[in-house]
C-alpha cells in the first residue's frame, strides 16, 4: 500500500499533473414592472411587499420603517428621512400586490425625470441670464445719469465762475471796510 501511494506520488510529481476546466457565470438583472402611484413615485406591480421607486432609488416600507436600496431585491439600508414624495405616501402597506393602470420602467422614469430636471435647470439659467442682463442695463443707465449730472454740475460751476469774474461784478473785489 505504501509502495503504491509512493509510486502514484512519483508519477504525479515527475510526470506532471495536467488539468483543464472552465467556468461560466451569467446573471441577468431584471427591472421590475412599475406602476404610477403619485408624482415622482412608482411601486412594483403585484409584489409581495410595498417597494416604491423614486429619486433613482428603491424604497421599502416595513413595520413603520423606511429602507432604501439601488436594487429592488437586496442591499436595503434603514433611512430616517426619505424624500418628500415617499413621505407623502399614505398607508404604504396598501400597495402590496398593487395593480395600477399606468406603467413605467425605472430607467424610463429616471430618464424622464432627468429630462424634466434639465428643462427646469435650463429655464432657471435663462431666467438668471435675463435678470443679470437687466441688472447690467440698470447699472449702465445709472452710470449715464451720473455722467450727465457731473457734466451739468461742471457747467454750472463754470457759469458761476464766469459770473464771478465779469467786469462790473463786485463779488470778486475785496470789500473795503
Amino acid at each position: 500500500m505504501k509502495k503504491s501511494i509512493s509510486s502514484l506520488l512519483f508519477v504525479l510529481v515527475v510526470g506532471g499533473c495536467a488539468a483543464s476546466g472552465s467556468a461560466r457565470y451569467s446573471a441577468s438583472v431584471t427591472t421590475p414592472r412599475l406602476v404610477y402611484v403619485s408624482a415622482g413615485v412608482q411601486v412594483i406591480e403585484d409584489y409581495d411587499e410595498p417597494i416604491f421607486y423614486s429619486s433613482n432609488m428603491y424604497w421599502r416600507y416595513d413595520g413603520g420603517v423606511w429602507y432604501q436600496s439601488r436594487y429592488h431585491t437586496s442591499g436595503w439600508v434603514r433611512v430616517t428621512s426619505p424624500p418628500a414624495p415617499i413621505l407623502r405616501i399614505e398607508r404604504p402597506s396598501m400597495y402590496v400586490h398593487y395593480r395600477g393602470g399606468a406603467h413605467a420602467t425605472a430607467a424610463g422614469q429616471a430618464r424622464a425625470d432627468d429630462k424634466r430636471e434639465m428643462k427646469e435647470d435650463k429655464r432657471e439659467m435663462k431666467e438668471d441670464k435675463r435678470e443679470m442682463k437687466e441688472e447690467r442695463r440698470e447699472a449702465q443707465q445709472e452710470k449715464r445719469e451720473d455722467k450727465r449730472e457731473d457734466k451739468q454740475d461742471r457747467r454750472e460751476d463754470k457759469q458761476d465762475a464766469k459770473a464771478a469774474h465779469k467786469p462790473g461784478n463786485d463779488s470778486h473785489k475785496p470789500s473795503k471796510k
